[in-house]
């Protein structure tokens, strides 16, 4: 009895709490569109595009610069410069540029340190001063307790080659 009443009583509590807006929903739109703003911005003129007509015969490729852009523009190739020596990449890091390889660890055993750089793969590999590593042909010069550093080449794009030291640090 006592739950038969107090659920009457709950019920009877939500109905009369719930009031419903009682405005006209026209009245409201009315009221907002007057309240808004009706600031209108003119569009840019529409330019208009002239089309010409593409014949083979009569003048150059499209995509490709004229051959006086092309003479003035193009670098000089040097013809004595330093060329790094024919080698064969053998070691497992150079495959990878040296920006996907990390550093993870040195190590030293008998007074030789060595470093452990992680591969983009996740593998561990442990590498010596004199190691290559890198796909440009990075010569792994030195090996301390905080970085790793390499003499790397670099191609100029004219047929020559510079050499640029780059270290790989713990992090």
């Amino acid at each position: 009895m006592k739950s038969r009443t107090l659920l009457s009583l709950a019920l009877l509590t939500l109905l009369t709490g719930c009031q419903a807006n009682e405005d006209s929903l026209d009245d409201h739109i009315a009221k907002v569109e007057s309240q808004a703003r009706q600031d209108v911005i003119d569009l840019a003129p529409v330019i208009d595009f002239k089309i010409s007509k593409y014949v083979a015969h009569q003048s150059r490729e499209p995509f490709v610069l004229p051959q006086e852009a092309l003479v003035l523009n193009q670098p000089t190739v040097k013809k004595n410069c330093w060329q790094p020596s024919k080698r064969r990449k053998s070691g497992e890091l150079e495959r990878y540029p040296l920006s996907k390889l990390r550093l993870k660890g040195v190590m030293s055993s008998n007074g030789r340190v060595s470093a452990l750089v992680q591969t983009p793969a996740g593998s561990v590999v442990k590498v010596n001063a004199g190691q290559y590593i890198g796909v440009n042909n990075g010569k792994v010069t030195r090996v301390t307790a905080k970085y790793l550093q390499i003499n790397e080449t670099l191609p100029d794009g004219l047929g020559c080659w510079n050499k640029r030291n780059v270290k790989l640090a713990l992090k």
